[in-house]
């Protein structure tokens, strides 16, 4: 299929023309096929059209399954701006902060979830025009005009709550990237998913699938946090499975006995740098089939796919190491801020003026310099290219006072001489000139002696304080990660005064 398609909603009419009745989408409870997927979006969009316009925002509250994407692929079709969320009682604080900062005129949810949502927007003080549900619509079949590829498809919220502007080229493009990348129109893979929707598991496991017409399979995050038996259950029962979890998620991963994930044909590691770590060890899972990868909102997805589980991989798209400082690019190998430029690049900030012009209007002085300026996304991450393939670091913001430490690296350095800590629970912060670890450990644990030898012998830093509490002791996003600053800002509002 050729590119030459604007939105993913005309995508997803192609594939009901050409195979309509393969399986499309499934939660668990429901599977529809393409057909189905198709009949069912229209008639949410021309329900949607009865009372809006272009440009009108639509908030998506339920939950993660296929009436969430009906809803969202719905929404596009209808020409309205879709706001990515999820149900009300996952983590209400950003949803409500979310909610406020979009101020969508219309809300998309189910009958379900009706009351719950009225009584999120009634305490967040947010007005809207209608609150649909979207698995009670009837049925119109009604032709809708196409979006132009240059118009907002989506406002996409970070853990921070500030909305990303992707358009509809940028989705497309994104798409067609991802499914390049791990070669989706195959036909023979099913992508598995269970990273929030809103975030990055919307161009992952709806855009891509949409735009390469293989079918996706959608868990629940929260159940799958909780259990992650559900998701480990769901790779073995689709062969050709294609699934994304956070490093740290998969060393936490127990393997059921006889448990088969040999068919599994590729499991991302997203959302954190990269470590040497066993993954699923005993479950038959092909070594090649572990991927590092890059990506981020504000470039619509993935950046980078690599062939294994350490370097992410040659990107996809233009990227330079660059001086933060001189804003001048590095040479291969050494360390800098990662720039990324290309037509999945989000326009901007919601509203967010200043802000956007400083990540998103990046002018490389390289270029500036030999009269070819040209706009660069500032990601904020720290890495580096060596043979053309990305390592990624960690963030810039997470600098510790000795020289270039990353906090990502002695993270993992205390995990490794502490192996009773639990994988991916250990977050180091500076204090002055010093540095505070807040771990979790499954149960009671005595580790500072060790700890303090560790940062110290291997970075020459002096460690101020240790704490190591149960799990779910340390606040994390939406996306489950560490929540960096909040852990700080916790510690400071607690600790004593050190003189």
């Amino acid at each position: 299929m050729t590119q030459t398609l604007a939105s993913l909603p005309q995508f997803l009419a192609t594939w009901a023309r050409r195979d309509p009745d393969a399986r499309a989408v499934s939660d668990g409870t429901r599977s529809l096929t393409w057909d189905e997927l198709d009949r069912r979006v229209t008639s949410v969009a021309a329900w949607l059209r009865r009372f809006s316009f272009d440009g009108v925002r639509a908030a998506i509250l339920a939950d993660e399954g296929v009436d969430w994407v009906v809803g969202f692929l719905a929404t596009l079709r209808a020409g309205l701006v879709a706001v990515p969320a999820f149900a009300p009682g996952r983590d209400d604080a950003w949803l409500a902060a979310t909610v406020i900062d979009a101020a969508p005129e219309i809300v998309l949810t189910t009958g379900e979830k009706l009351l719950d949502v009225r009584a999120l927007l009634d305490a967040a003080g947010v007005e809207v025009w209608r609150i649909v549900a979207i698995d009670t619509v009837p049925g119109d079949l009604s032709d809708l005009d196409e979006p132009d590829p240059a118009d907002v498809a989506c406002l996409c919220y970070t853990s921070d709550s500030v909305g990303v502007v992707i358009t509809h080229a940028g989705l497309v493009d994104s798409a067609a990237r991802t499914a390049g990348a791990l070669r989706l129109a195959d036909r023979a893979s099913v992508v598995v998913n269970w990273l929030p929707l809103c975030q990055m598991g919307l161009p992952f496991a709806v855009a891509a699938p949409v735009f390469a017409g293989c079918p996706s399979v959608h868990l629940a995050p929260d159940r799958v946090r909780e259990r992650p038996e559900i998701w480990l259950r769901a790779l073995a029962a689709n062969p050709g499975a294609v699934t994304a979890a956070g490093n740290s998620f998969l060393a936490r991963c127990p393997v059921p006995d006889g448990l088969d994930l040999s068919g599994v044909r590729a499991v991302l590691d997203v959302g954190e740098p990269a470590r040497h770590r066993a993954v699923l060890p005993g479950s038959g899972l092909r070594p090649d089939a572990h991927r590092a990868a890059y990506g981020l909102l504000e470039a619509t997805g993935l950046v980078s796919v690599g062939d294994g589980p350490v370097s992410s991989g040659r990107p996809g798209r233009t990227v330079a190491i660059v001086d933060p400082v001189t804003r001048r690019s590095l040479p291969a190998g050494a360390v800098g801020e990662i720039w990324v430029t290309g037509p999945t690049v989000a326009r901007g900030y919601w509203r967010r003026p200043a802000a956007s012009a400083e990540t998103f209007c990046a002018l490389l002085r390289d270029e500036a310099d030999a009269g070819e300026p040209g706009w660069w996304l500032r990601t904020g991450d720290v890495g580096f290219l060596s043979g053309g393939e990305l390592t990624v670091l960690g963030r810039l913001e997470n600098r510790l006072p000795a020289g270039a430490v990353q906090a990502e690296a002695v993270e993992a350095t205390i995990e490794r001489v502490v192996p009773e800590l639990l994988p991916g629970s250990t977050v180091v912060f500076a204090v002055e000139d010093e540095v505070v670890v807040l771990a979790e450990a499954p149960g009671p644990l005595t580790c500072a002696a060790a700890v303090e030898q560790a940062v110290a012998d291997g970075y020459g830093l002096r460690v101020r304080d240790v704490h190591v509490g149960l799990p779910g002791t340390l606040p994390r996003t939406v996306a489950g990660k560490l929540a960096r600053a909040a852990c700080r800002e916790a510690y400071l509002a607690s600790a004593p005064a050190v003189s």
